[in-house]
């Protein structure tokens, strides 16, 4: 197999992975300069993730304060056969706020409603809740020890197989 059906076959095992799964893991920074991590259930469109969450939740002050954050998928202890070599999907994100009154919130809402049923029509009334686009800028994908794969480029398009040497050549 070629380095390019190696990557494609990468690129397709990753889309498969973060698809598992209905929430994410959020790190974004406090004003005081602290990572703070938590999770969101998310909506994936379009090579965009979307997060609907309350002004309760400090991540949602963190994200209006600094629009960035890192969004993670990790592979779940039990089903990992070395936990020191966890599948995990990490991506950086540029992050904005989607106004109320536009088509795009309420189509959006709408799936999220269509994906989450009953308890997203509740929340969904909630004022103190905002949604928000998650754009990723980079990524880094591991598939297991001396399989990690650097994502750049237009929608992550671009794919790169990480190793020692890469990483030496960087310094």
């Amino acid at each position: 197999m070629d380095t390019e059906t190696e990557l494609n076959a990468v690129l397709q095992a990753c889309e498969n992975f973060k698809s598992q799964f209905d929430s994410l893991i959020l790190a974004t920074v406090n004003p005081q300069g602290e990572a703070e991590a938590s999770y969101a259930p998310y909506l994936a469109q379009q090579q965009r993730y979307y997060i609907y969450i309350s002004t309760l939740a400090s991540h949602t002050h963190n994200l209006l304060a600094k629009p960035k954050c890192q969004i993670l998928f990790l592979e779940n202890e039990a089903d990992t056969k070395n936990l020191f070599a966890r599948q995990r999907f990490s991506l950086n994100c540029e992050v904005s706020e989607l106004a109320r009154d536009t088509p795009d919130f309420t189509s959006c809402l709408d799936q999220f409603e269509k994906k989450f049923g009953k308890m997203f029509s509740l929340l969904r009334e909630l004022k103190d809740f905002r949604l928000f686009e998650l754009t990723p800028v980079n990524g880094k994908y591991v598939a297991g020890f001396g399989k990690t794969y650097e994502l750049t480029g237009v929608n992550l398009s671009q794919i790169q197989a990480i190793s020692a040497d890469v990483l030496k050549n960087r310094k």
